[in-house]
């Protein structure tokens, strides 16, 4: 039987964060040259992350129909014909509603990729690598960011923009091999006294006790504080969303937006997340998380402090990737130490979805604050609300009563 290494989860998990970035970053970037507003490119970039928000509820689909493994395959198939058909929409606002029925069944489609790709660490990682894989597998979700930002922004900039998007789709593509990589997880199958029961049924049952394990799970005080840390805006990383269209307040060219925000962005934070899941498993997961918050709220203070020039605009967009792949790693090693046994994939599932919450609406208030009253506040506010999840975190450190970790089940 092979055994998956935690490396193994970068490369399935790139096409997550190569969509996001290709968004964030190419789409925000175009979308802003051709004089569409601040408030709608961050309505784009949020439109793109509201599946990831509900996608709990239809997670119970992907564990009770298809193999992991088939639904990576036809996830992954539909974002790449949807990237390759947003290349040939114009950037004008007669066309953005084509563009935001793309972005979202885009979205839809790569929130079933990633449940197929947490489904698989989940059962084949072990404890003694949770930080490893967690940091890998978020390095896969902001490397590919900068993939999906960076190195395409680049291509339609030197070359076209149907060239960029016929590149991003084939390098998507390519990731499916990876699958020969690792071995498939079982399907959680709810059977009857007479064998398979019909699939309406088979999802309610799933549901249903799925939200058992979910109360269960919760109940206790890790998951009390997981929960907390889900809908707190402490290391969300929103303003990043943002920096593509604020660049040029900052004279930062279109090379330069693609650099930092995309490929070398997309490095520095796949950095950042090994160093997030390599603290995750040898300092208390809270307090990694924590302080990972605290960095980005730093550096998003200091970059409004900063002189608005384009070297600074590199330094501290980059300096803000390592930190949120910092925050990812931390993140992700914690979640995978809280939901234990069970319903491993879609306990995951339900916690990453909520984590999505906070970046959803963090999004749309810097987009809102950039537009009504410029970048710096913008920064200003993505700092203060950091700052406001640590503390609510630390209330809630203090007042949980401590309680016992649920059972195995």
């Amino acid at each position: 039987m092979r055994r998956a290494r935690p490396w193994h989860w970068f490369l399935l998990f790139l096409p997550f964060g190569a969509t996001g970035g290709f968004v964030a970053v190419t789409l925000g970037y175009i979308a802003h040259q051709a004089g569409m507003s601040d408030t709608v490119v961050a309505g784009l970039v949020a439109l793109n992350l509201l599946p990831h928000t509900w996608k709990f509820f239809w997670a119970p689909i992907a564990d009770t129909t298809l193999t992991r493994k088939k639904w990576y395959l036809l996830a992954n198939g539909v974002s790449c014909l949807t990237v390759l058909a947003m290349g040939f929409v114009p950037f004008e606002a007669g066309s953005l509603g084509w563009l935001e029925v793309l972005i979202f069944v885009n979205s839809v489609a790569i929130s079933f990729l990633g449940m197929a790709v947490e489904g698989l660490m989940a059962h084949a990682t072990p404890p003694e690598e949770r930080g490893r894989a967690a940091g890998w597998f978020q390095a896969g979700n902001l490397g590919g960011n900068g993939i999906g930002g960076g190195l395409a922004l680049f291509i339609a900039e030197n070359v076209s923009t149907q060239a960029a998007f016929i590149a991003l789709a084939v390098i998507l593509a390519s990731c499916t091999l990876a699958l020969r990589l690792v071995p498939e997880a079982p399907r959680e199958i709810i059977a009857g006294p007479d064998g398979a029961r019909p699939v309406r049924r088979r999802l309610v049952v799933s549901l249903k006790e799925v939200l058992v394990d979910l109360w269960k799970m919760i109940g206790s005080r890790r998951g009390i504080i997981a929960l907390v840390l889900c809908f707190m805006p402490l290391g969300a990383g929103a303003a990043s969303g943002m920096f593509s269209a604020i660049a040029g307040r900052w004279h930062a060219s279109s090379s330069v937006v693609a650099i930092t925000t995309g490929l070398a962005g997309g490095l520095v934070a796949a950095v950042g997340c090994l160093v997030g899941g390599w603290f995750s498993d040898r300092m208390g997961r809270r307090i990694a998380y924590a302080l990972s918050g605290v960095i980005i709220a730093i550096v998003a203070a200091s970059m409004a402090l900063a002189p608005q020039t384009a070297v600074m605009y590199a330094i501290f967009t980059l300096l803000y990737s390592f930190a949120s792949g910092m925050s990812y790693g931390c993140f992700t090693g914690f979640v995978l130490d809280v939901i234990g046994h069970g319903a491993i994939a879609t306990k995951y599932n339900a916690l990453a979805s909520l984590s999505n919450i906070p970046i959803w609406y963090m999004t749309l208030v810097n987009g809102w604050a950039s537009e009504k009253h410029g970048p710096v506040t913008m920064l200003w506010v993505d700092a203060g609300s950091a700052i406001v999840g640590l503390s609510v975190l630390l209330l809630a450190i203090a007042i949980v009563r401590p309680g016992r970790t649920p059972a195995p089940s």
